[in-house]
């Protein structure tokens, strides 16, 4: 990975929604619909940051039935945020 994508991941992660979403994330898979009450924010707030982690490979959806599930997809962020 080069300098420059790794400071966008940083830069990414330094927004406390995306923070927040992630950790949640770290914990295992979760359903769209549920991630905005565990990090205590709105679907649509938590729908833009999601998008912006998965555009960044941080994080990954896949569909089951009408249900979207995210999980994380970059082992580096794992390891780097398993340190905190």
């Amino acid at each position: 990975m080069n300098i420059k994508r790794k400071v966008k991941i940083f830069k990414a992660l330094c927004e406390e929604t995306r923070l927040l979403i992630v950790e949640e994330l770290l914990k295992g898979e979760k359903h769209a619909c549920k991630l905005p009450k565990l990090i205590g924010r709105t679907q649509s707030n938590t729908s833009m940051h999601l998008k912006k982690l998965q555009h960044l490979g941080i994080v990954k959806s896949r569909r089951e039935g009408k249900s979207i599930i995210y999980y994380i997809a970059n082992e580096e962020v794992q390891k780097v945020l398993s340190l905190f």
